[in-house]
């Protein structure tokens, strides 16, 4: 069959997407393991809201595009010589009738989870965008993390958002207050979402403008002091059993064993875990510092039976169209694990870590040794697990139960 005739069969459709605030190129078409990864060369990104890939809407990414798709498939761009401003965002798709009947069943993890109410999109100016881009490049220069750059970037890029008609230069340290009050009041953000905000825009203008008297005074929001969720030894050993696919058992046990974070379980390699000595070395996390954590001896044997099954390649868990797995799908292969252990708590993957520092002062460990094994870069941060833990408060006696009463 002609080689054109076989990439007109196999189409990408491009059309203009609203995702995250942000203008991007959705890209659509049939499941195909070779397309998939070709959409991973372009560095596109799948998006289960918008249940398609995506890539951000600039002149490279678009030539990413034809690169990565030439001689595998024909790029309809026919969607894009729409104008931006009049295609709308993707919708969702439509919910389930609720029933008029009562049920007892509780609501699932999803309902539970409250989602940040996202701002309305509004196209940026060109000089908007020169500037995110400028900021960019002064966050990659400095080495900041890609999840980092992603944060700082989207709060800023909210800030033009705010005030569509103003030159990044024109706004003053009473816009920037107003912009804050709005988040505060409108959106109902939280604490710790504010203070990203204001981290990320005395970036822009201290570090890429070199104003710092613009964002000198501007108010940060007052500290929350927030105690973590923690399960039970028990229940994190129900936790454990509950799956019945082997990596998702690995994956789990792995991060409570070594009080991983998400970012850290799904950028380990194969050699990183030194099963000789009961230890996983994790490269490059937060702050960009290496660190050694623990490795239980029955996850190492669990590891062990999963590497001679799975025979990861280079990363020790792979999704299923090859790369690194998605933060997202191990949330959810700890929430089914959660409904199947019957635990009602709304656990995260970082209450895995949480319970695993926990655990380890509650047996004794030296807060010092546990600040080392999160790797936390102050004490203070570890010093949080003192509040939860139980390992004090049980040998205590209530002075109810000292009272001469009749």
């Amino acid at each position: 069959m002609d080689k054109k005739v076989v990439e007109r069969e196999r189409a990408v459709k491009l059309e203009h997407l609203v995702h995250n605030a942000q203008r991007c190129i959705a890209l659509y078409f049939a499941y195909d393991a070779e397309l998939v990864h070709a959409a991973k060369q372009a560095g596109a990104k799948w998006s289960a809201t918008h249940r398609c890939w995506w890539t951000p809407n600039a002149p490279e990414h678009l030539q990413a595009i034809f690169a990565a798709f030439k001689g595998k498939a024909w790029v309809d761009m026919n969607g894009l010589r729409k104008k931006p401003d009049a295609v709308p965002t993707v919708p969702k798709a439509p919910s389930k009738p609720t029933s008029t009947v009562t049920t007892s069943k509780p609501p699932t993890r999803t309902d539970q989870r409250t989602q940040r109410k996202e701002p309305q999109a509004v196209p940026l100016t060109p000089e908007h965008e020169n500037a995110l881009a400028a900021m960019r490049k002064k966050l990659e220069i400095a080495r900041y993390s890609p999840r980092s750059i992603q944060v700082y970037l989207s709060a800023t890029r909210q800030l033009f958002q705010h005030f569509p008609q103003k030159h990044p230069n024109d706004i003053r340290t009473e816009d920037i207050e107003d912009f804050q009050h709005h988040l505060a009041t409108a959106r109902k953000v939280s604490n710790s979402y504010l203070n990203q905000v204001v981290n990320a825009v005395r970036y822009y203008y201290k570090d890429v403008l070199g104003d710092m008297h613009r964002v000198k005074f501007i108010e940060r929001p007052r500290k929350e002091t927030k105690l973590p969720l923690v399960l039970s030894k028990a229940e994190i050993a129900a936790l454990l059993k509950a799956p019945s696919n082997l990596k998702h058992q690995a994956m789990l046990a792995l991060a409570y064993s070594g009080g991983l974070r998400v970012s850290e379980v799904l950028a380990l390699r194969t050699d990183d875990l030194l099963i000789d000595r009961g230890l996983i070395r994790i490269r490059a996390a937060k702050g960009n510092k290496d660190r050694t954590t623990l490795l239980g001896r029955s996850t190492a044997e669990l590891l062990k039976r999963y590497v001679e099954h799975y025979q990861p390649r280079t990363l020790l868990f792979e999704g299923q169209g090859g790369g690194a797995y998605s933060a997202r799908s191990l949330q959810k292969v700890l929430e089914s694990a959660l409904d199947k252990a019957g635990i009602q708590k709304p656990a995260t993957m970082h209450t895995l870590r949480h319970s695993f520092a926990t655990h380890l002062l509650e047996q004794g460990t030296d807060l010092r040794y546990i600040q080392a094994l999160l790797g936390h870069a102050s004490s203070k941060t570890t010093e949080i697990y003192t509040h939860v833990s139980t390992r004090y408060l049980q040998g205590i006696v209530n002075p109810m139960d000292n009272l001469d009463t009749p």
